[in-house]
């Protein structure tokens, strides 16, 4: 939606698209061993949308009759203790729009459904209460005239059909594995033509903040935040209480007369909500920092949030006017609620300082738990107007803890597709799986990006990307892919911007145009390495620092890494608290052995985990299916 390219004419759209450079992707033996392999398609059961179901992709589900509703596809994904998945969709109503995006979306957009998925036995569905999420309870907008004369109220204050929407929201976990969300999308018209549908669409960023209670399958609202916020990001600390950057309040016009201080930046002020209190807290005027939307945040095993120097740029009038200092590195201390920049990452390479629309991914710690490594690899390279066409580039910072949080970083091997918004997921053998994306940016030219169907996978030990197995569907923008308990990857969404910001059309070699709301499952190699381990018991579900924990196994001697991954809470390709920790293996019998806890909150902040055993094989590691287990002091 960046302003100068909203209004790009379809011709030039289909021309980009003949002529953009096509990139071929690697061919790969074809054994499972190498590659892995994706299953068949599935699809929450019913009729699908008629405008989805018709123009989409062969799997999408029959067409339903005028007015039935679209299905959600899963943007922003959640893996439950037990396994099921709670997810929402993104941009519902997109596929409603007859002409302009950027005049109808107010109007148009709708709140943006939930599900649970169960994946016990054949695929389930279940609907959380209620099903958007609070969204219709309402909010109320920043108008840049709140209080116009009554002639003018419905000219310049249209809100729309979505006050509270979920999409655009940031999500974690809580220690007994509750969903905590906080942000969203406010759609309105500013200002609007009324009795039509037409009018300049705003994206509101919301200050809302809820709850998913698995328990009872309910959203409920907790206290707001103290700033509206869309695309914002949240880390869970050690305290187990939770930080908040960035963020926009108003994305198309972000002007504030009464805050004109505010005014074309991102949201600098940071925040931090108390479990003690159910309350928000400014950090002050030392905690404001200037980030990205959606800032690439992790929590760093001496209690600091570490900002990787990534995240999205997507302000379309103007951008933000501070956007070189996202170019660096930095650290926030919440113990002094002060930020201290590091370096820009990359800096004597080929692709120095920012990278956008992809993801960085904590590699897994082990003992003494003093170093953190983030993995950023595809993207585009800088802030606006940043590049058009992805990259293969791909990098590793590094923080050393024990020194003074020294910074340094190094290149790995190139990508074998140059990947634009494509997830990252941490695998429990260490290594990093890749999936989804575009050879290009679809926010600067929506409908314009050849679909990158195959996958890949990162070794940490050898710094290399291997090509695997293809998905079967285009997941482009707002894709998600989650590690599950079985150590399977669910992959799946794909909620995309009208082709050229107008209505929904698929071009020719381009990706699909219109949502999707099936899933596919990959597996990766090491489910055909062999016979996998199995868990039998844990000594306690309940991991407290500094002790001890004996996993029963009949494959005792053959396990030589005991991993502790912790539950994804994913959106935009974010996951701040994903993190996976090397537990050291402290005794062993014939049927059991016993590991060592993580030893603080710094380097597992509390909250729900997977706990896989690796067994060694001659092809490699093979995990076990998890058990699940909960961090706490």
């Amino acid at each position: 939606m960046r302003g100068r390219l909203a209004f790009l004419p379809l011709a030039i759209l289909i021309l980009l698209v003949a002529v953009a450079p096509d990139l071929p992707a690697a061919s790969v033996a074809a054994s499972p061993t190498q590659i892995g392999t994706f299953d068949p398609l599935f699809v929450e059961p019913g009729p699908n949308c008629p405008p989805d179901a018709i123009n989409g992709q062969p799997g999408d589900g029959p067409a339903g009759p005028a007015g039935t509703p679209c299905k959600p596809a899963a943007v922003s994904a959640a893996v439950l203790p037990g396994g099921s998945i709670l997810y929402w969709d993104g941009l519902e109503g997109m596929e409603d729009i007859k002409y302009s995006t950027a005049l109808e979306y107010g109007k148009a957009a709708g709140c943006d459904e939930s599900r649970v998925l169960s994946l016990a036995g054949a695929p389930s569905w279940s609907t959380p209460r209620p099903n958007d999420g609070t969204c219709s309870l309402g909010y109320q907008p920043t108008y840049l005239v709140p209080n116009p004369p009554a002639p003018l109220q419905p000219i310049l204050n249209q809100q729309g059909n979505a006050p509270d929407a979920l999409f655009c929201s940031s999500l974690v976990f809580l220690r007994n594995g509750t969903v905590f969300t906080a942000g969203g999308t406010d759609y309105y018209n500013e200002p609007g033509i009324p009795g039509t549908p037409y009018g300049a669409v705003e994206l509101e960023g919301t200050k809302t903040t809820r709850m998913f209670n698995p328990a009872s399958g309910r959203w409920t609202r907790l206290a707001d935040m103290g700033y509206g916020r869309w695309y914002p990001s949240l880390v869970t600390l050690p305290s187990g209480d939770i930080f908040v950057a960035s963020g926009v309040t108003k994305l198309v016009a972000p002007v504030y007369p009464q805050q004109p201080q505010n005014s074309f930046t991102n949201v600098k002020q940071t925040e931090t909500y108390s479990l003690a209190s159910g309350t928000w807290s400014y950090n002050g005027s030392a905690a404001d920092y200037s980030l990205p939307l959606y800032p690439r945040l992790h929590l760093l095993p001496d209690g600091k949030v570490y900002y990787d120097a990534g995240g999205q740029v997507f302000n379309p009038f103007g951008q933000s006017v501070d956007e070189a200092l996202w170019n660096q590195a930095a650290v926030y201390d919440p113990a002094t609620t002060t930020w201290v920049t590091l370096g820009i990452p990359g800096l004597a390479g080929a692709a120095p300082g920012f990278r956008g629309s992809t993801f960085s991914i904590a590699l897994p710690m082990s003992p003494p738990y003093s170093q953190a490594s983030f993995l950023t690899a595809g993207g585009i390279i800088g802030t606006t107007p940043g590049t058009y066409l992805a990259t293969t580039d791909s990098r590793i910072t590094t923080i050393d803890t024990a020194n003074a949080d020294a910074f340094s970083w190094r290149a790995t091997s190139p990508l074998n597709n140059a990947r634009w918004y494509s997830t990252g997921v941490l695998l429990p053998d260490g290594t990093v799986f890749a999936v989804s994306g575009a050879d290009r940016d679809e926010v600067d030219f929506p409908g314009s990006g050849v679909p990158v169907h195959q996958a890949e996978i990162f070794n940490p030990a050898t710094n290399q990307w291997t090509a695997v197995a293809s998905e079967r569907h285009d997941r482009t923008y707002h894709n998600s892919a989650v590690l599950l308990p079985t150590g399977q990857v669910l992959v799946g969404g794909h909620a995309p911007i009208n082709t050229g910001y107008g209505s929904p059309t698929n071009l020719p070699g381009a990706s699909n145009n219109f949502r999707d709301a099936t899933f596919e499952i990959y597996n990766p190699p090491y489910l055909f390495f062999g016979g996998r381990p199995v868990i039998s018991a844990v000594s306690s579900p309940h991991l407290r620092y500094g002790r001890t924990v004996t996993i029963s196994t009949s494959s005792a001697g053959s396990v030589s890494k005991v991993m502790l991954v912790r539950n994804s809470a994913f959106t935009h390709l974010t996951d701040a608290d994903q993190r996976a920790l090397e537990l050291p293996i402290v005794g062993r019998t014939g049927s059991s052995i016993t590991v060592q806890t993580p030893p603080s909150a710094n380097v597992a902040p509390f909250g729900p985990y997977m706990l896989f055993i690796d067994a060694s094989s001659a092809s490699g590691l093979v995990p076990s299916v998890a058990a699940q287990v909960y961090v706490t002091d």
